[in-house]
C-alpha cells in the first residue's frame, strides 16, 4: 500500500469518527459548557433512558426546574439542561443525576479559571432520596478531571450528603486556578452514587481572568417619578447620589415608558417592544420563549448576566429569567422595609466574586413601591409636624382597589407624598451610594456602563387617583433615565427630546458594537440623539389593558407626535363604576394635549386640534391591527409568588 493511499484512509478514518468539536475561549470571555453540551458529551446519563419519554409530571427532574431557553444553549439532549431554583435565583444548570459523565475538549488559555457549583436536591420528584435509609444512600461525589496529553489529573472533588431529613437542598460554589500557557485538554465532569438523585453542576464556565473589559449595569428602582429627583429639578435632597452620578451620565429629561404598572413594562424594557407586540398585558401572562432579551444578546458575547430583584411581578415566572445565567428573585425585598439595603449587601458581595470578568448585572428594587415604611431615621426625613403617619399601605388607607379615586385631605396628601419621598432618599444612601462606591473602589466604574431609570412613576392624586396602573398620565409613564458611558463619555449632557424605555437595550447593543443578530427592536439606539446627529422627538406607545389587577378601570391607549400626546379612553361601564367606593373622575373618550406648554395635562385641547386627534387615532388604529397575536402565555403563579404579589397590594 503506498503512502498517498494510507495518508487517504486516514484522513478518512479522522474525519468521518464522531468527535466533539474543540473549542477556545475568548480572550478576556465566558466558555459556557451548557452552551456546548450536545448528546456526543455525554458518556453516561441515566437520563439516557427516558429518551423519547413523555412524562407531564416531569417525574425525571425536580419540581421547581424547568429547561433552559436562553439564546445560544443549542439542544437539549435528554432535557438535562435547567434553570433550578437555588438560594431564590433561578440557575442554570446541566442535571446530573448519578452516574453521570460529561466530557469537553476545549482549549483553555492563560489565567484561566473554572467555575461551577455543585449540589443535591431532595423533593417529590426525587424517588428514593425522598426517605434515605442510611448515610450512604445520600451520598453523591462530584469528581472534575483535566486530560492534557494523554495525562488524566483530578483537579477537584467534593462530597454531598443531606445530614437532616428535612434538607431540600445542598449546594456550594466552587473556583478552581487552571492557569497554564495556551493547551488543548479534555474536562470531564462526573457524578456517582448509590441511588437515582437529583444531583447538578450549577452553571459551569470557563473564563479567562480579565479586569479591563466591559460591564454593563442597568438598574431600575420600581415607582421612581423622574421629578421626585433633584437631579430632574426636584425641591428636596431626595437623591443627591443619583444627582452626583447624573454629573457623569448623560441624562434624559423626558423619557417615556410602555406601561404604567410593573410586568409590561419591564418586558418592554428588557426586550425592546412596545406592549401591543410582546403581548404580556395581564397579571397571569408572561412572555413568549421566542421573544429574545438583552440577556440573551449579552451572554452570546461572552457576559456573565446575573439579576438580583424583589421579585413579584419581575418574578422569573413571567419569563424575566431567559438569558441569565443566575436570577435572583428574593421575597425579602418585598416583605421587608429594608428591601433595597438587603438587595445591595447582595449585589456588593456577588461584584466581589465577579469582577474578573465582563458582566451584565440587571438590579431591581420595590423600595419605593407602596407601603411607604423605610426604616427610621429616613421615614422621618422629610415629615412635617402636622404629619399623621410615619408610614403608610395607601391601599389600606382608602379601601383597597375601590377606594382608588378616594379624595383625601391635603395635608393626608402631603404625608403621603412625604414618606414616598423617603423611601427615594432610602434608596438613594442604602442601595446607590454604596453600589457606586463599590464599583470605583473595584475600578469598574470607569469601564462600565451604567443606567438607572424606572418602569413607571406614581399619582398622588393628580388626576383624581391614587397608585399606579390605572392611567396614562405623565406621572405614571415618564421615567427617569441617566446613563454612564465608558469614560463618562457624554457626561453632563441633557437630552429634552422625548425618548423611550424601550430605546435602552438598543442604545447598550450600539455603545458596544453588538449586532442584533437579524432581532427586530421597536426602541432604537440613543447614540444618533447623544451625538446631536438626530434631534426630534421620538413616538411612544403606552397602553393599559382592561381591568387589569381586578382593577374595573377600562382600557386605554396613548401615542404622541412631538410633544402633541393623545389618550384614547374607553368608558367606564355602569357595573364597574359601582366597584367603587368613590365615583371615578368624568373621562372624554379622546384626550390630547401640548406637552411643551401644558406637562400635567389638565388642559385638553382636542377640540382646538381634532385634525391632530384624528390623524394619531388612525395611527392608533392601523397599529391594532398590525399587534402580533399569541405571543404571550399564562405564567405559573405558585402560593410564594401569590404572598408576594399581596404584600404589594396587587391582590387581596
Amino acid at each position: 500500500m503506498n503512502v498517498r493511499r494510507i495518508l487517504a484512509l486516514f484522513l478518512i478514518a479522522v474525519f468521518t469518527f464522531p468527535v466533539c468539536k474543540k473549542t477556545s475561549v475568548p480572550e478576556g470571555k465566558l466558555f459556557r459548557f451548557i452552551d456546548h453540551m450536545k448528546e456526543g458529551n455525554i458518556i453516561e446519563s441515566p437520563l439516557s433512558e427516558t429518551a423519547g419519554k413523555t412524562d407531564e409530571s416531569g417525574k425525571f427532574y425536580p419540581q421547581k426546574s424547568y429547561p433552559v431557553l436562553d439564546l445560544g444553549t443549542g439542544t437539549n439532549p435528554y432535557g438535562l439542561k435547567r434553570k433550578l431554583n437555588i438560594r431564590d435565583a433561578d440557575s442554570n444548570v446541566l442535571f446530573a443525576p448519578p452516574k453521570s459523565r460529561y466530557f469537553f475538549e476545549v482549549d483553555i488559555p492563560a489565567d484561566a479559571i473554572l467555575e461551577f457549583g455543585t449540589g443535591i436536591v431532595r423533593e417529590r420528584n426525587s424517588g428514593e432520596i425522598l426517605e434515605p435509609t442510611s448515610e450512604e444512600s445520600s451520598t453523591i461525589v462530584f469528581t472534575v478531571f483535566l486530560e492534557v496529553n494523554g495525562e488524566k489529573k483530578n483537579i477537584f472533588q467534593k462530597i454531598h450528603k443531606f445530614l437532616r431529613k428535612d434538607q431540600r437542598m445542598v449546594f456550594q460554589t466552587h473556583k478552581v486556578d487552571v492557569s497554564a500557557p495556551l493547551r488543548k485538554a479534555r474536562i470531564s465532569f462526573v457524578t456517582e452514587g448509590i441511588h437515582r438523585n437529583f444531583a447538578f453542576w450549577q452553571n459551569p464556565v470557563l473564563y479567562q481572568k480579565n479586569n479591563n473589559g466591559h460591564n454593563v449595569i442597568l438598574i431600575s428602582l420600581d415607582t421612581l417619578r423622574a421629578d421626585h429627583l433633584g437631579c430632574y429639578g426636584y425641591k428636596r435632597e431626595t437623591s443627591p447620589a443619583i444627582d452626583a452620578f447624573a454629573e457623569d451620565s448623560a441624562q434624559f429629561l423626558n423619557t417615556y415608558s410602555s406601561s404604567p404598572w410593573t410586568l409590561p413594562s419591564h418586558v418592554s424594557l428588557l426586550t425592546s417592544l412596545h406592549c401591543m407586540n410582546h403581548m404580556v398585558h395581564y397579571e397571569d401572562e408572561k412572555m413568549d420563549s421566542s421573544l429574545v432579551t438583552l440577556a440573551d444578546l449579552l451572554r452570546q458575547k461572552g457576559f456573565y448576566c446575573s439579576a438580583f430583584t424583589g421579585g413579584g411581578f419581575v418574578n422569573a415566572a413571567y419569563g424575566f429569567s431567559k438569558g441569565f445565567d443566575s436570577y435572583g428573585q428574593s421575597s425579602r425585598g418585598i416583605h421587608q422595609f429594608d428591601g433595597a439595603e438587603w438587595i445591595c449587601r447582595s449585589v456588593l458581595n456577588w461584584i466581589d466574586n465577579h469582577k474578573d470578568r465582563d458582566f451584565f448585572l440587571f438590579i431591581h428594587t420595590y423600595q419605593p413601591h407602596n407601603p411607604f415604611s423605610c426604616p427610621p431615621p429616613y421615614n422621618s426625613l422629610f415629615l412635617d409636624k402636622a404629619d399623621e403617619w410615619k408610614e403608610i399601605d395607601i391601599l389600606k388607607l382608602i379601601g383597597g382597589k375601590q377606594g382608588v379615586f378616594s379624595n383625601l385631605s391635603e395635608r393626608e396628601r402631603e404625608n403621603i407624598i412625604n414618606l414616598y419621598d423617603a423611601e427615594i432618599r432610602y434608596t438613594d444612601e442604602k442601595l446607590i451610594e454604596p453600589l457606586l462606591k463599590k464599583l470605583k473602589d473595584t475600578g469598574l466604574y470607569e469601564q462600565s456602563t451604567i443606567i438607572i431609570t424606572s418602569d413607571h412613576g406614581e399619582e398622588f392624586y393628580d388626576h383624581r387617583g391614587w397608585e399606579h396602573g390605572h392611567t396614562l398620565y405623565n406621572e405614571l409613564l415618564k421615567v427617569p433615565l441617566i446613563i454612564k458611558f465608558p469614560g463618562s463619555e457624554f457626561a453632563g449632557k441633557k437630552i429634552d427630546t422625548i425618548v423611550r424605555l424601550i430605546d435602552v437595550m438598543p442604545t447598550i447593543l450600539d455603545k458596544m458594537g453588538l449586532k442584533r443578530s437579524g432581532q427586530s427592536f421597536d426602541g432604537k439606539s440613543l447614540m444618533p440623539v447623544l451625538k446631536d446627529r438626530e434631534n426630534a422627538d421620538r413616538t411612544f406607545r403606552a397602553y393599559k389593558a382592561d381591568n387589569i389587577l381586578n382593577s374595573h378601570v377600562p382600557e386605554k391607549i396613548s401615542i404622541n407626535e412631538a410633544s402633541v400626546k393623545l389618550i384614547l379612553n374607553k368608558k367606564f361601564t355602569a357595573e364597574q363604576i359601582d366597584f367603587f367606593s368613590s365615583s371615578p373622575p368624568e373621562l372624554v373618550s379622546i384626550e390630547l394635549y401640548d406637552l411643551s406648554k401644558n406637562l400635567i395635562e389638565k388642559n385638553n385641547i382636542v377640540n382646538e386640534k381634532p385634525q391632530i386627534a384624528t390623524q394619531l387615532a388612525r395611527l392608533l388604529n392601523e397599529i391594532s391591527i398590525q399587534m402580533k397575536e399569541g405571543k404571550s402565555k399564562k405564567a405559573d403563579i405558585d402560593k410564594d409568588l401569590m404572598e408576594q404579589l399581596r404584600a404589594l397590594g396587587y391582590l387581596r
